[in-house]
């Protein structure tokens, strides 16, 4: 099983949104485990409708399971430390290193979005911040 990992401008929600997303995620900033119920599903739909680009393929699950990067392409893995959890602003520099990122070579089987497309994408959008998510 795979998730898709988007790229979401931050627009339309707070970091407290993020929080309550995150709050049951191991290994985030904002993990805070515990019973979420109709907040959780607000804060899903608010964050399902921003603006958002699929980077590709991924199983974090397969990857922790059997203690193996092999199930994460290095695009997705090197993406998601570029942007990590601190919101970063898109720039040249951002856009320089996911653009490095994105042509890494892809050892998996999981499927990965067309680079150029990203990168057209976040040049659309400098200036705004962003997050991930793996769906």
């Amino acid at each position: 099983m795979s998730a898709d990992l988007n790229i979401h401008i931050f627009e339309g929600i707070t970091e407290r949104d993020l929080a309550i997303f995150c709050a049951n995620t191991i290994g985030s900033k904002y993990f805070n485990p515990g019973k979420l119920g109709d907040k959780w599903d607000k804060v899903c739909e608010k964050i399902g409708s921003t603006d958002q680009i699929n980077v590709g393929e991924v199983s974090w699950l397969k990857a922790a399971l059997f203690d193996s990067d092999e199930f994460i392409p290095d695009p997705i893995g090197n993406i998601c430390e570029i942007i990590g959890e601190d919101l970063p602003v898109i720039d040249d520099i951002l856009i320089a290193k996911i653009n490095v990122a994105m042509k890494l070579p892809n050892k998996t089987s999981y499927s990965l979005a067309s680079g150029e497309l990203i990168i057209k994408w976040l040049e659309a959008r400098r200036g705004k911040r962003i997050f991930t998510v793996s769906w």
